[in-house]
């Protein structure tokens, strides 16, 4: 069965219902793009049921709910990738019922929190009203992990709360008046992802070797840095990489560079 295409034009709910309709076995392929951020998954079925899911960061049931708010993003059903042990015992229907709320949730959330790489910090003053702020436990942990320089999908990552949570809190805190964003330059946006990358590739030896390539384009100071300084950067780093993992694959690493870089810079 061929079945791929771009998820703004074929949405999640439908890619799930074919596949349940056809009794299919094999994964979904998914790279989905939320708010300028590129995210690779997969979506896991036997005999067109979903026993699993896969997201680098996010627990198998997470992962589906974070591909309903996928805005756009290609996918491809592959029959031969199989999960050999089933990860999800939940029905294709309550999946899809809880994931369009999840969606519906997300779009007003977004309105508050557009992007995970904002920072968000502290107002100095918070002029609230008349209306005493009461905050529960898990907002307060958030908020103590607001300090301008943690980005809001560091926050996520750090709380322990899921990104669909905090991001949820921020929004909150936001309307409430204690938080404010802080926008951040695209160069500076664009560090934690050239870091996560490269960690992808090289593991504990990455950030060593991010900044020496820092260090030989001239950049000091990531908010200020130029295009053509982080397109040098790259380079600097795929001819380092090389040595490690060898040409193919550092060039597989940096060419997603490049790609999150065009995304995030333009």
């Amino acid at each position: 069965m061929s079945l791929e295409g771009d998820l703004s034009e074929f949405p999640l709910t439908d890619i799930i219902q074919l596949l349940d309709l056809g009794k299919k076995t094999g994964g979904v392929s998914i790279r989905g793009m939320r708010s300028g951020q590129q995210f690779d998954g997969w979506l896991y079925f036997r005999d067109g049921k979903i026993i699993g899911a896969e997201l680098p960061g996010y627990t198998p049931l997470d992962a589906i709910y974070t591909f309903f708010t996928f805005s756009s993003g290609p996918f491809r059903f592959i029959e031969d990738r199989v999960l050999p042990q089933p990860t999800i015992t939940i029905s294709n229907e309550v999946i899809i019922m809880e994931g369009i709320m999840r969606q519906d949730e997300w779009a007003k959330i977004h309105e508050h929190v557009p992007s995970l790489n904002l920072v968000p910090r502290l107002v100095p003053n918070p002029t609230t009203g008349s209306n005493e702020i009461n905050l529960e436990a898990e907002e307060w942990r958030i908020l103590t992990m607001v300090n301008g320089k943690n980005t809001i999908g560091q926050i996520a990552q750090r709380s322990g709360l899921g990104e669909f949570r905090t991001c949820e809190i921020i929004a909150q805190l936001l309307q409430n008046g204690l938080i404010e964003n802080r926008e951040i330059p695209p160069g500076e946006a664009l560090a934690p992802e050239l870091e996560r990358i490269a960690s992808g590739l090289l593991g504990v030896s990455a950030n060593a070797m991010l900044q020496q390539a820092y260090k030989q384009a001239g950049i000091t100071d990531m908010g200020r840095a130029t295009k053509e300084q982080l397109m040098a950067v790259i380079a600097y780093f795929e001819a380092g990489a090389a040595y490690q993992v060898g040409p193919e694959r550092a060039h597989e690493g940096a060419d997603e560079m490049r790609q999150r870089m065009r995304e995030v810079m333009g």
